[in-house]
């Protein structure tokens, strides 16, 4: 019974060794940490995201759990941790305080998709999706796929329009169009010098593909972020164009870290890679054809009518 009893505190202490030191990375606390603790696990999540091979990121990094030493609440910590974030995370990621909701990161979508056709030429407009709710999500990559389907019969050429898509969650918009793609990665993200293939997570069902005729994609100084993910996902395809003004330069992914107190690490893990292999480093993605605002529609239309389509 001795022996048993000992077997079953040690395993009971391994668990609750494992969970005070892994816990804080699922948002699990056995109590509340310490402000040093606190600064602690902040610094771990930073340690890996995109820009800590930076010069500066050393500094930073001192500069909080110092601040952790003197620090007698968590909020103390803030003005540390805005500065540790910018530096490691970049100029995609943020660090958002305790009550504050992050603005738009939970407000559902003010636009949904559209469709429409003329002399052959349909368009399909993509504006931001940062809506959390999965329904909303499928929603949206439902709208574009079936509207691309009923379309793709009459279709000679098509526009892809991403001005003002400020980003969100790429994976709608990517399942959207994925007839308009050809099999495989549309894209892969390059994490600490490592690629990773990229996934289409919406399922749409299975869709003809529309691909053999020309796209022509717009873009503008607005298209950030997940809008700048689908741009690259059309970079590198025979029979597709750009045209406007170059892209916003937040070429990355990032994901989100709750801290004890509910403050929120919004860090850039990863960035983009398009299928020619080239990485985009959060620069902005540069047209093929610049076009200022007024004119990139009309020159997209003006291209289609040279590969033959538009009357």
């Amino acid at each position: 019974m001795t022996v048993a009893v000992g077997v079953l505190a040690a395993v009971a202490g391994g668990g609750v060794f494992a969970i005070d030191v892994y816990g804080p990375r699922f948002g699990v606390y056995l109590m509340p940490p310490s402000v040093q603790k606190y600064a602690e696990i902040a610094v771990g999540r930073l340690d890996n995201v995109y820009h800590t091979d930076s010069a500066e990121w050393p500094a930073a990094r001192a500069a909080l759990l110092e601040a952790a030493a003197r620090a007698s609440t968590y909020a103390d910590l803030y003005p540390a941790l805005h500065e540790a974030v910018a530096i490691a995370g970049g100029p995609h990621s943020r660090f958002i305080p305790a009550g504050e909701d992050g603005a738009a990161d939970g407000a559902a979508s003010a636009a949904a998709p559209v469709l429409a056709s003329e002399a052959g030429v349909t368009t399909v407009v993509l504006p931001e999706m940062i809506s959390p709710d999965a329904d909303d999500q499928t929603a949206y990559a439902m709208t574009v796929a079936d509207g691309i389907d009923r379309a793709a019969a009459g279709t000679c050429g098509w526009i892809v329009d991403l001005r003002g898509n400020t980003g969100g969650n790429m994976f709608p918009m990517l399942s959207g169009v994925t007839a308009l793609l050809p099999d495989g990665p549309a894209l892969t993200v390059r994490s600490n010098g490592v690629a990773l293939g990229g996934s289409v997570f919406v399922d749409v069902g299975d869709r003809r593909k529309a691909t053999g005729v020309p796209i022509a994609v717009l873009q503008d100084e607005w298209t950030a972020s997940s809008g700048e993910a689908v741009l690259a996902s059309f970079r590198g395809l025979d029979g597709v164009r750009t045209f406007g003004a170059p892209s916003a330069g937040y070429t990355s992914a990032n994901v989100s870290a709750v801290l004890y107190d509910g403050a929120t690490l919004v860090l850039t893990e990863s960035a983009y890679v398009d299928r020619t292999g080239r990485t985009y480093d959060e620069q902005s993605i540069e047209p093929d054809q610049p076009s200022a605002a007024s004119r990139s529609e009309g020159e997209a239309r003006a291209w289609l009518r040279d590969q033959g389509c538009g009357g």
